[in-house]
């Protein structure tokens, strides 16, 4: 990315220098969706200390957080856009380690029974070869000793890649995710993981469908947030 030499020992594709640059996402933020507030000051004086989205809908989810902040010129992007379209998969051990990293400051990582990835819609997921969210479940369930729960969750129809307004995310994924074994989520607190979170529009509507199967709660983690 920064085009220096890499270190000798080192296993990743991005040298220690870029690492660092990553900005993690603190505290304070809205305790629904993750969303950072300007300064303490800004939380306090919120009404039930919840984001303007938040106290106008509240999403299905319990919470919503993130590890880093996507941002259009940062590593982070850099590294997602190379792990997902530069078959750089092997960099799923190192942004999953990131987000266990994360969680220990963010939430209670075992609060939650069962990581579920966020499907990719089979023909998507057979084009790249892989899902994203999976590999990342694996590698973030490694680290906070919790399983994932593997096709739990399915993409019945393929979607448009999101963009737009909430709105135009909202209609997008509607009606997209079903949940085959509802038996399998039942009463369990699941955890969705996911790569990026921009207006939660994905997320809502995976929430949605493991609740309607009965799921005891849903929570978000992904790996970065766009600001």
């Amino acid at each position: 990315m920064c085009h220096r030499p890499l270190d000798a020992d080192r296993c990743s594709i991005i040298c220690s220098h870029c690492w660092r640059s990553i900005r993690c996402v603190s505290e304070p933020s809205c305790p629904c969706c993750g969303r950072p507030f300007a300064s303490p000051r800004t939380l306090e004086e919120s009404p039930g200390h919840l984001c303007g989205r938040c106290r106008e809908r509240l999403p299905p989810f319990v919470m919503a957080r993130a590890a880093a902040l996507y941002e259009a010129d940062g590593t982070m992007r850099q590294a997602i856009l190379l792990f997902k379209y530069g078959g750089r998969r092997t960099l799923a051990r190192h942004l999953g380690r990131l987000m266990a990293e994360g969680a220990g400051r963010l939430f209670v990582p075992r609060r939650f029974d069962l990581l579920i990835p966020v499907p990719l819609h089979p023909q998507r997921e057979r084009a790249r070869g892989f899902n994203q969210a999976t590999l990342l479940a694996k590698e973030f369930g490694a680290g906070c000793g919790l399983p994932v729960g593997h096709r739990l969750l399915r993409r019945v129809r393929p979607t448009e890649a999101q963009s737009g307004g909430r709105k135009e995310r909202e209609d997008n994924v509607k009606g997209a995710f079903i949940v085959p074994q509802s038996d399998r989520v039942k009463d369990m607190r699941l955890l969705l993981i996911d790569d990026v979170f921009t207006t939660g529009a994905t997320a809502c509507e995976c929430a949605k469908a493991l609740l309607a199967a009965g799921a005891a709660e849903v929570g978000v983690y992904t790996l970065a947030r766009v600001e």
